[in-house]
C-alpha cells in the first residue's frame, strides 16, 4: 500500500503548537508522510523538517483583516455631531468680532449702535452653540460606546465572512500551496482552516482524486474566553464558521470527552468526535541542566511553594491566588509565564501583589522547554490552575493538569465542570469556587495539610495516570486515521517520537539537480567563471550568477545584471526575485558580505542567508578581499603592506567595514549556518574556519600569441584593479625610469574592457600583478595561462599553499617594490629563466585553476549534486 501523505494546517507558526507538533509525530510514527503547513511570522517562506515532518511556513498577507479593522475604526469616530470649534478657530472668530466693534467704531452714525449690537449677539450665538455642541457630543460619545460595548457582546447578524475576515487571508496564502501539495487527508487545527480545507478537498475531488479532511477542535468555540480582541460578536463569527463547516468534515477530533459529547450534541454529529487529549509523554527524557523552580525562586525545602505554568491571561484566573496569599501567610507562588514575563497581564500581577504587600512572596519565572515542565515544577508542594468560568473552559483537561500529576504534584482546580471532576474522582488533589479568593485560600491550606497523603496515593496508583500518557492518545489517533484510510494505511510502532532533543531544521533540498545561485559581485568575473565551472564538471547543475552594475569602470556581466537604483530602491523587483530564487534554488553562494535580494532583508548577507536556509536552501558565502581582510593584521605581515598607517583614511575605513562584517561571517561560521570560501589563500589567515575557493580563468581564452621574451624590447604591461592596494606606484616609478632607458616597454593600463584584456595580455611579456598584499589573484592567472612571466610579492605561506596544490612550485617570480628594477634587469638578461617562468604558468593554471579544483570543492562543502 502506498504511503499516506497527511497535510496538516494551523494558524499559527507552529513553533510552540506542542499538540499540533505531537500529533503529526504520532501519524509520522505510523508511516505516514506528513506536513504541516503554518504562517511565517518572520514574513518568508519555511521550509524545515522536525524528526520525519516536513514544516511548511508561508507568509500570510491579513489584507481583510486589516480592511476590516480600518473600516471599523472610521465607522466608530464618525459623528452625528459635529465637534466643537478648536482654539484656532475661536481665535478667529475673536478677531472677526473684534475688527466688526472698530468697524462700528470708526464710521459712526446710525449703524453705529446696529454693528456693536450685532458683534455682540453674534460672541453670544457662538458661545452658545459651542456649549450646546460640546454637551451633544459627551452625550453622543456615552451613546456612541455603549452601542458599540453592546454591539461587539451581541451575536445579532454575526457571520464569519463579516466579523473573522482573516478566514479570506489564510484561504489567500494557504491554497496555492495547498494545491500544489501531495496529500490524501487535510488535518485542519482549530476554526480558522475549517473553509480552506473543506474547498481544497472539493477542488481536489473535482479533478477525480479521492481526498478528505479532519476538523481538530482544540477548544469549545461557543464558549471562548473574552478579551479585549475577542468580542462576543467575533467568538460569534468563529462559531458560525463552525457550524457550517463542521458536518463536511469526514471525522472530528477534540481534547476531552465532555467536549466531544458536547460537539456531537450541539452538531447532530453521527459519530462522537475522537477524544486524544493533549497530554504529556509518560517517558520523556528529561533535558540536561534543568533546575527546579524552587531553586530559581531560592526557596527552601521547607517553604510552602504553589507553582502555576502556562499562558498569563486575565481568564486563566491566576490573579484569584495573588488575592489569596495575603490569607496565606508564608507560602509563595510561582508563575512560569508563557510565552515570557515581560507580557502585560504579569506586570499586572506584579503591581496586584505590591499593592497587597505580598511582592516578595510572587515569583514570576521564564518558561523552560516543554519536554522539562514536569521536572521543572517537581520540587513545588501543589500545581494550580485557577481558571475562570467561560465555555470552553467547562470542557478542558489542559496538558498543565497532566505536567503536575506526572510529577507527583496535588492540584488545586477552579470548579470548572470538566477539571473539577477530574481531580475529585481521581483524588488528586482540590477544588475552589473560581474567582473565589476566600475559597482558594481555604482548599489550598486543607491540601497543604494533606499534600503527603496525596503525592503517595499519585506515586502508587501507577494505574491512575496510565491512560492519560501520549502514547494512548497518539494509539486513538491512528486508529482513527485508520479507519479513514484502511487498516492498513499506518502501522502501530515500537516507541513513540517525542518532541525531546527533536531540534527543527531546514529540508533540504536534495531530491533534484541542484540550481546554484550567485552573486552579486561577481569580482573580476570570477562569480560567472565559477559557474561556468560546475556547469562543465557537474552535469545537469544549473547556475544563476546576478550582477550589480554600480556604475563602475568594469563590469563583468552574468546571467542578470540589476541597475544599481534598481537593487536599492525598487521593492517590487526583490520581492519577485526573492520568491523565484526561494522556489527555484537550492544553493546560494553570497558574494563579498553583500545582500543579494536588494535591501529587503538588511544591508548584508546575515538577512538574505536567513531567508535562503529557511525554506532548505543551503548557503554558502564567497569572500573576495577587502571586505574580509583584515589591515591590523597585515600591517604586520609584510613591510610593503598599504595598511601600515591606521589612522589613513581608507585604511581605518577599511579596518571599520571589516571589524562589523567578520562579526556576521563569525557567527554564521559559529552556528554551522554554512561553508565560506575565499578566493585568495591569503584570506584563510582573515577568515579563520574558511576554505580556500580558487579563482577560475579559461585557458583557451588567454592561450595564442607569440612566446614571452621573443621581442627586442619587452613588453611590461600593469593592469592594477585597485592601485592603492597594488603598490603600484612604485611599479610606475621603477618601470617608468627602465622605459626611459629604453630597456623596456611600459604600458600601463586602467579600465580596460574585459573583452579587450586577452589581446592585451597576449602582446606582453612580463605582466606585474601586485606588491603589496602579499597574494595573486585572477589577472596572475591569466597572464599565467597565457605563457607570461608574472611578477609579484607573494608570501611564503601563500606560496605553500598554491604549491600544494598544484604538486608544483608557483611560477611567480617573488618580487617587492625594493627589488623590482633588479629583477626585471635581470630577466631582460636572463631570458632562459624568464621563458622557463613563462613556460610552467599554463601547467600550473591547469593544475589549480581550470575550474576542476573550483567545482571539486564546492562539490564537496556544498553538496552539490547532478543529474
Amino acid at each position: 500500500m502506498p504511503q499516506p501523505a497527511i497535510l496538516m494546517m494551523v494558524g499559527n507558526d507552529i513553533r510552540h503548537d506542542t499538540r499540533v507538533l505531537k500529533t503529526a509525530l504520532a501519524l509520522a510514527d505510523g508511516g505516514a508522510a506528513v506536513t504541516i503547513l503554518g504562517h511565517a511570522s518572520s514574513g518568508f517562506r519555511e521550509d524545515a523538517r522536525l524528526g520525519d515532518v516536513r514544516i511548511l511556513r508561508v507568509p500570510v498577507a491579513f489584507r481583510f483583516r486589516s480592511t476590516q479593522q480600518a473600516r471599523k475604526v472610521a465607522r466608530r469616530r464618525a459623528r452625528l455631531v459635529p465637534p466643537p470649534a478648536d482654539l484656532r478657530t475661536r481665535n478667529t472668530w475673536g478677531l472677526r468680532s473684534t475688527l466688526l466693534a472698530k468697524e462700528a467704531h470708526d464710521l459712526g452714525g446710525w449703524s453705529k449702535q446696529a454693528r456693536s449690537v450685532a458683534g455682540k449677539v453674534e460672541r453670544k450665538v457662538r458661545t452658545g452653540s459651542d456649549r450646546v455642541v460640546t454637551r451633544l457630543g459627551r452625550r453622543e460619545d456615552v451613546l456612541r460606546e455603549s452601542w458599540w460595548e453592546w454591539w461587539d457582546a451581541h451575536a445579532v447578524g454575526a457571520t464569519w465572512r463579516r466579523e473573522v475576515p482573516e478566514l479570506f487571508d489564510y484561504e489567500l496564502a494557504f491554497a496555492p500551496v495547498i494545491d500544489e501539495l501531495e496529500w490524501d487527508v487535510i488535518h485542519a487545527h482549530d476554526v480558522h482552516l475549517m473553509g480552506t480545507a473543506s474547498r481544497a478537498v472539493a477542488r481536489r475531488r473535482a479533478t477525480g482524486r479521492s481526498a478528505e479532511w479532519v476538523y481538530d477542535a482544540h477548544e469549545f468555540v461557543a464558549g471562548l474566553s473574552q478579551y479585549a480582541g475577542r468580542t462576543g460578536r467575533r467568538i460569534a463569527g468563529y462559531l458560525d464558521a463552525e457550524q457550517e463547516y463542521v458536518r463536511q468534515a469526514r471525522a472530528v477530533v477534540t481534547v476531552t470527552t465532555p467536549l466531544a459529547e458536547e460537539l456531537q450534541r450541539r452538531y447532530d454529529l453521527p459519530t462522537r468526535p475522537t477524544v486524544v487529549m493533549n497530554a504529556p509523554p509518560h517517558d520523556t527524557p528529561t533535558p540536561e541542566g534543568v533546575i527546579g523552580i524552587r531553586e530559581v525562586c531560592e526557596l527552601e525545602p521547607d517553604v510552602p511553594l504553589m507553582v502555576y505554568s502556562g499562558a498569563v491571561t486575565a481568564a486563566r484566573g491566576i490573579h484569584t491566588a495573588v488575592d489569596a496569599l495575603p490569607d496565606l501567610p508564608d507560602v509563595h507562588l510561582a508563575v512560569v509565564c508563557v510565552p515570557h514575563t515581560n507580557v502585560a497581564p504579569a506586570r499586572q500581577l506584579t503591581a496586584r501583589a505590591a499593592e497587597l504587600g505580598v511582592q516578595d512572596r510572587l515569583h514570576l519565572v521564564e518558561p523552560v522547554a516543554p519536554d522539562a515542565v514536569t521536572e521543572f515544577v517537581a520540587s513545588a508542594d501543589v500545581g494550580i490552575i485557577p481558571l475562570r468560568h467561560f465555555g470552553s473552559h467547562e470542557f478542558a483537561l489542559a496538558n498543565k493538569l497532566f505536567e503536575y500529576l506526572f510529577a507527583g504534584l496535588p492540584v488545586l482546580v477552579s470548579d470548572c465542570r470538566a477539571q473539577a471532576d477530574f481531580v475529585r474522582d481521581h483524588h488528586v488533589g482540590g477544588v475552589h469556587v473560581a474567582d473565589d479568593q476566600a475559597s482558594f485560600a481555604t482548599e489550598l491550606r486543607s491540601l497543604l495539610g494533606r499534600r503527603t497523603e496525596v503525592r503517595r496515593h499519585i506515586a502508587e496508583e501507577e494505574a491512575l495516570l496510565e491512560p492519560y500518557h501520549w502514547e494512548h492518545q497518539a494509539r486513538a489517533l491512528r486508529d482513527l486515521y485508520r479507519g479513514l484510510l484502511g487498516a492498513d494505511a499506518l502501522a502501530e510502532p515500537a516507541r513513540t517520537t517525542v518532541l525531546t532533543g527533536l531540534v527543527e531544521g531546514a529540508a533540504p533540498r536534495d531530491d533534484r539537480p541542484s540550481v546554484v545561485g550567485i552573486g552579486p559581485a561577481n569580482m573580476a568575473g570570477q562569480a560567472t567563471a565559477w559557474a561556468q565551472a560546475l556547469e562543465t564538471h557537474v552535469p545537469g547543475l544549473r547556475t544563476h550568477v546576478t550582477v550589480v552594475d554600480r556604475n563602475l569602470p568594469l563590469l563583468f556581466p552574468g546571467d542578470e545584471t540589476v541597475p544599481s537604483h534598481v537593487y536599492a530602491r525598487d521593492k517590487a523587483w526583490a520581492q519577485k526575485f526573492q520568491a523565484t530564487a526561494q522556489q527555484e534554488w537550492t544553493h546560494a553562494l553570497l558574494e563579498a558580505g553583500r545582500p543579494l535580494f536588494g535591501l529587503r532583508n538588511g544591508r548584508n548577507f546575515a538577512g538574505d542567508a536567513r531567508v535562503l536556509r529557511a525554506v532548505g536552501i543551503r548557503v554558502g558565502l564567497i569572500l573576495h578581499g577587502s571586505e574580509v581582510r583584515d589591515p591590523r593584521r597585515h600591517a604586520a605581515l609584510t613591510p610593503w603592506s598599504p595598511f601600515v598607517d591606521p589612522e589613513e583614511q581608507l585604511t581605518a575605513q577599511l579596518q571599520t567595514q571589516r571589524d562589523a562584517l567578520w562579526a556576521r561571517i563569525d557567527t554564521f561560521l559559529e552556528e554551522d549556518h554554512g561553508p565560506v570560501f575565499v578566493s585568495t589563500p591569503d584570506l584563510l589567515a582573515d577568515a579563520p574556519g574558511s576554505l580556500w575557493l580558487p579563482v577560475v580563468v579559461d585557458p583557451a581564452t588567454w592561450t595564442g600569441g607569440s612566446p614571452a621574451m621573443d621581442k627586442d624590447v619587452p613588453v611590461v604591461l600593469h593592469a592594477p584593479s585597485r592601485a592603492s592596494l597594488k603598490g603600484s606606484a612604485s611599479a610606475d616609478e621603477v618601470l617608468t625610469m627602465l622605459d626611459d632607458r629604453g630597456l623596456v616597454e611600459y604600458r600601463r593600463v586602467e579600465g580596460v574592457p574585459p573583452a579587450q584584456m586577452p589581446a592585451a595580455i597576449r602582446d606582453a611579456d612580463i605582466v606585474l600583478d601586485q606588491f603589496a598584499l602579499g597574494s595573486y589573484g585572477a589577472m596572475a592567472c591569466q597572464a599565467m595561462a597565457a605563457g607570461r612571466v608574472v611578477l609579484g610579492h607573494v608570501l611564503g605561506d601563500v606560496r605553500d599553499a598554491a604549491g600544494e596544490a598544484a604538486g608544483m612550485p608557483l611560477p611567480i617570480v617573488e618580487t617587492t617594490p625594493d627589488t623590482l628594477a633588479e629583477v626585471i634587469e635581470g630577466l631582460v638578461t636572463e631570458r632562459d629563466r624568464a621563458c622557463a617562468s613563462a613556460l610552467a604558468g599554463p601547467a600550473f593554471v591547469e593544475a589549480v585553476h581550470d575550474g576542476a579544483l573550483s567545482a571539486q570543492v564546492l562539490v564537496e562543502h556544498m553538496g552539490l549534486r547532478g543529474d
